[in-house]
C-alpha cells in the first residue's frame, strides 16, 4: 500500500494529491505530498487511485519529495480520472451567468442529438424515409 497515490476527499485539503508513506492502524495512514505536510490522516478522508510508485515503507520526507519529482507524480495525477473530474468541477463552479447558460444550451443540444440517433437505431423505419401512402382503388 505504500507508494499509492491518493487524494483528500473531504475537508479544507479537498482535492490535494498525497502519497501513502506508512500506516498506523486500520483507520489512520501516514501521508505526504509535494505541497502537503507529512501527517497522519484518516483513511476514510482519502480516495485511493490506481497509480503506484516504488516507495519504501516509512521513507523519510526528503526521499518522498525526491521520488515525487523523479517519478513525475504530478503528471500521473493530472492523467487520472479523479483529477480531471475535480478540474472540470472547479471550472464549472467559476463560470459566470453566460457561461452557465451556454453549458445548459450545449447539454440540451447534445441530448437532443443523442436521442435522435438512438431512436434511429431502435426503430430505423421512423428515422429513415417514410412509406408511401397506399394507392386508392
Amino acid at each position: 500500500m505504500t507508494g499509492r497515490l491518493a487524494f483528500v476527499n473531504f475537508g479544507e485539503d479537498y482535492g490535494k494529491p498525497v502519497l501513502i508513506v506508512d500506516w498506523a492502524d486500520s483507520k489512520r495512514i501516514l501521508v505526504e505530498g509535494a505541497a502537503f505536510p507529512r501527517c497522519m490522516y484518516p483513511l476514510r478522508r482519502l480516495r485511493l487511485t490506481k497509480v503506484k510508485v516504488a516507495l519504501n515503507r516509512g521513507a523519510r520526507s526528503a526521499a518522498v519529495q525526491k521520488l515525487w519529482k523523479s517519478a513525475k507524480v504530478d503528471e500521473k495525477w493530472q492523467k487520472t480520472r479523479a483529477a480531471q473530474k475535480l478540474d472540470s468541477a472547479t471550472k464549472r463552479a467559476n463560470l459566470d451567468d453566460m457561461g452557465r447558460f451556454s453549458v445548459m444550451i450545449n447539454r440540451k443540444q447534445r441530448a437532443y442529438t443523442v436521442r435522435k440517433l438512438v431512436s434511429k437505431q431502435i426503430n430505423p423505419k421512423k428515422g429513415g424515409a417514410k412509406k408511401a401512402a397506399p394507392k386508392k382503388k
